[in-house]
């Protein structure tokens, strides 16, 4: 009998104890805390069955770090890169749908962009989004205390979409500090704060939808995607997580009607912290270069290439003069290693190069004709326009020259013997047939062929017996192309 009077009142506790006014109340609910270490850091983390109570304090204390950003441009039909912030004042947010006076529409007229900021020093040092205040005439930053200040830009950089500014207040400001985006897992808290729609000072929260975003801007495939509401002037503002720390900016959302659909984007704080750095020490960012164009290794591509797995950066141009062709760099290799790091694939490689100390001697592995070679490389500033002062570019006529010496149908394309003296040998393609394997590879009347099989062709003599050599070993050929400004590869069967 005490054993089931017993049960029965353990029961009865942990039903109380369940649904008690008390204990359901989010924001009274005591939490156990306990230490996790990841990457040789400690966090204090709730114990898994525990209920997350508010965040209130923690946006308590990040609230006066997130700025709104208003600037002003000489032309109101000025664009910039994500074409997000031009937003007017509408009228539906006025009590009764009252008409703007005229002051206040001169007034708007004068706004043409609003953004979001934070404060990353004491000192006034504000980061935001470079398309937030591109081509801008005046930068005024109001502070969640109601100031406002003159902003000046300190630098900007287009390819990461970041912008450095700095305002002069007369007492110390309080500032948001960086984490480590690495640590950022999918699932893990996201808050997000800004200035959407010229509301100032909202706050969203949400997860860590996913890692590696690539969103085809042609800035960064590494974006931190969440599901914390991103809307239309909460560009350049912080994403934290739950420990307040700095993981993101606030960059694009993906929405067909233009307002947050549950899907936004931030530039992860790991390769943001680098970049601002650089804006604050120089006003500009430099970053590494070697002078190369790769593309990506297909199965095929790597098959033809005698390679174990798919893997490394193909090179399909070297600029002359440049780093990669000192150090005997060649078009048709394949980079696999760099400063003693892997590289996986086409985008890995000038990720690596660009975080490379200016001026640092590196070696680097290149597979070539089977083999494993190993070179050595130093790292240059990213020149402008190199393309355009590389004098043995390929000239757009050459596919309006009538053949000047023997021709052959091979592969289903009539191939003659370059003479034109800006490209150096090869073989022009006069003619393709549109039933073809070329044709169906997107190979085209104009292009040169460079290579076959990796060895120079210079004659289609010698580009028949190679393709018959491949046919007898039942192989595919690896031909290696010119086409305008740019290299490419194809792999054609030869039966």
């Amino acid at each position: 009998m005490k054993r089931i009077f017993f049960s029965y009142f353990l029961i009865s506790t942990i039903f109380l104890s369940i649904f008690s006014p008390s204990s359901s109340s989010a924001q009274t609910k005591v939490i156990k805390i306990r230490k996790e270490k990841r990457d040789g850091s400690y966090y204090q983390m709730p114990y898994r069955n525990q209920i997350i109570p508010s965040f209130a304090d923690t946006i308590e204390e990040l609230l006066p770090t997130v700025v709104n950003i208003a600037t002003s441009q000489d032309s109101y039909n000025s664009t910039n890169s994500f074409n997000d912030e031009k937003l007017q004042i509408i009228e539906d947010l006025k009590k009764g749908g009252d008409s703007l006076s005229t002051r206040e529409a001169e007034s708007r007229k004068k706004i043409t962009s609003i953004g979001s900021g934070f404060i990353i020093s004491s000192d006034g040092y504000i980061v935001t989004n470079s398309h937030v205040i591109e081509d801008s005439n005046d930068i005024n930053v109001n502070l969640y205390d109601g100031s406002k200040y003159k902003a000046k830009m300190i630098g900007i950089d287009k390819k990461s979409d970041l912008a450095l500014l700095k305002i002069n207040a007369p007492k110390e400001l309080k500032f948001a500090k960086f984490g480590n985006s690495n640590r950022a897992r999918i699932g893990d808290w996201a808050i997000v704060i800004g200035n959407p729609y010229g509301l100032g000072g909202s706050v969203s929260i949400g997860i860590i939808s996913a890692r590696g975003r690539d969103i085809k801007n042609g800035q960064s495939d590494e974006y931190l995607q969440t599901d914390a509401a991103i809307n239309k002037g909460n560009s350049g503002g912080p994403l934290f997580n739950s420990n307040g720390e700095v993981i993101g900016i606030s960059s694009a959302i993906y929405s067909p009607s233009g307002g947050s659909v549950g899907i936004g984007f931030a530039t992860p704080s790991s390769n943001a912290v680098q970049i601002i750095q650089q804006l604050r020490d120089q006003g500009e960012v430099s970053r590494g270069w070697i002078g190369v164009s790769v593309q990506d290794l297909t199965p095929e591509l790597s098959e033809s290439l005698h390679l174990e797995k798919v893997r490394g950066a193909f090179v399909s141009d070297v600029v002359i003069n440049g780093p990669a062709d000192r150090a005997g760099v060649l078009p048709t290799d394949v980079i696999i290693r760099f400063d003693e790091q892997d590289v996986d694939d086409m985008k890995s490689l000038p990720k690596i190069v660009s975080r490379t100390p200016i001026g640092k001697n590196v070696k680097i592995l290149v597979w070539r004709h089977g083999k494993i070679r190993s070179l050595n490389i130093a790292i240059e500033k990213a020149r402008e326009d190199e393309a355009k002062n590389d004098p043995k570019r390929f000239d757009p006529k050459l596919s309006e020259k009538k053949p000047t010496a023997k021709t052959a149908q091979i592969l289903g394309m009539n191939l003659s013997e370059n003479k034109n003296s800006i490209v150096d040998g090869g073989l022009v393609i006069n003619d393709i047939n549109s039933k073809s394997e070329a044709y169906d590879k997107g190979i085209m009347i104009g292009d040169i062929i460079l290579s076959i099989n990796q060895s120079s062709v210079n004659s289609v003599d010698y580009f028949q017996e190679l393709v018959k050599d491949s046919y007898r070993k039942n192989k595919k050929v690896f031909l290696f192309l010119k086409r305008n400004d740019n290299n490419f590869a194809v792999v054609l069967s030869v039966k």
